[in-house]
């Protein structure tokens, strides 16, 4: 994981899983960050599978109360979570050789009959929330992107653009 913050240069650095768990980039310690920014432009350079989907998502509010300009550019993976913050940023820029990905969110639950159902609804609950923040960037249906999420879509930077999720595909080249 690496989490870097460099005000002089307006920039932030996300590599790595998205949650306070295993090293990850928990949405406390991102919050830190973009407070080093607090008023001003940042342009964070992102790269990560993905993880919480409460850390991400409290990582997408921040973005989105952030007073300035936020851009995001996705090095070579902007997966799951990480996707929807990607979704907070004024402007996402991909390299042309990166990949993004939707699906449904997963969890590992532990309990009785009664609890799997529960937990299942909560997680349709999140599910749309995520669409929700997809359908606000694309301006696509929410409908439509849950059926994307259903069946886990992944997508080159040229079908992120086509579709909607990013504004501008950044040429890797010499």
């Amino acid at each position: 994981m690496r989490l870097e913050t460099d005000p002089t240069n307006k920039a932030i650095t996300m590599r790595g899983p998205i949650g306070d768990f295993d090293g990850g980039i928990s949405a406390d310690d991102f919050r830190d960050c973009l407070k080093e920014h607090e008023g001003s432009d940042v342009t964070i350079h992102l790269n990560s599978e993905g993880g919480s989907v409460t850390d991400g998502l409290a990582i997408y509010n921040a973005i989105m109360q952030h007073e300035g300009e936020v851009t995001i550019h996705i090095d070579t993976l902007a997966a799951s979570i990480a996707t929807v913050i990607a979704c907070s940023a004024s402007k996402v820029i991909i390299n042309s050789n990166a990949k993004y990905m939707i699906h449904r969110c997963w969890t590992v639950a532990m309990g009785n009959c009664k609890d799997f159902r529960s937990t299942a609804d909560v997680m349709e609950m999140m599910d749309n929330d995520l669409a929700a923040s997809y359908s606000e960037k694309t301006k696509k249906p929410i409908e439509d992107l849950l059926a994307m999420m259903d069946a886990e879509t992944w997508m080159t930077a040229e079908e992120a653009l086509a579709q909607g999720f990013v504004d501008e595909i950044y040429k890797i080249e010499k």
